[in-house]
């Protein structure tokens, strides 16, 4: 019960996180056309910030995707094979997203490391800006170990139900 807990929390922490950078994102871009159209006075950080928390809303939404199984899947051919099959196709597909996620995580923590001390000409560390590279890897195979040990473990898979395998 305390893994599953912890796996709630984390889904809370994850969405509570995808509102403030959504909300973050809005409130920049609002600040920018009030600033720029109603004072005429442009702000010049406001498109890299922008951009910044856009790069954290992928990252964090595609470990999100991965936790609510919505990424890529296979389901053309899930819906012509059994179940058990079915399983061990789900964990294949788990597995190339995996090291995908492990590529991305790596090169984002390695290029992060390189870029510690640089800083943006607005003054944002570059390691800010590339830090949702390994923080939403790492997230994402979080939720890939989850998924691949509960279909080691007999578990349904995820994403496409039996109704569906029945009017296929």
């Amino acid at each position: 019960m305390t893994a599953r807990r912890a796996l709630r929390a984390l889904a809370v922490a994850e969405n509570v996180l995808m509102f403030a950078l959504l909300a973050g994102t809005v409130a920049v871009i609002l600040a920018q056309v009030f600033f720029r159209y109603a004072l005429q006075q442009p702000l010049s950080w406001s498109n890299e910030v922008a951009t910044d928390l856009l790069v954290y809303v992928a990252f964090v939404g595609f470990a999100i995707g991965v936790r609510d199984n919505a990424h890529v899947a296979l389901h053309l051919f899930e819906r012509r094979i059994g179940a058990r099959s079915r399983r061990w196709l789900r964990v294949g597909e788990l597995l190339v997203l995996g090291a995908v996620l492990a590529c991305i995580g790596l090169g984002g923590a390695m290029y992060l490391w390189e870029q510690r001390d640089v800083v943006s000409p607005v003054g944002i560390p570059l390691w800010a800006a590339f830090l949702p590279l390994p923080l939403g890897a790492v997230l994402g195979l979080v939720h890939l170990v989850v998924e691949i040990v509960g279909l080691l473990r007999g578990e349904e898979v995820r994403g496409i139900s039996d109704e569906e395998m029945v009017s296929a």
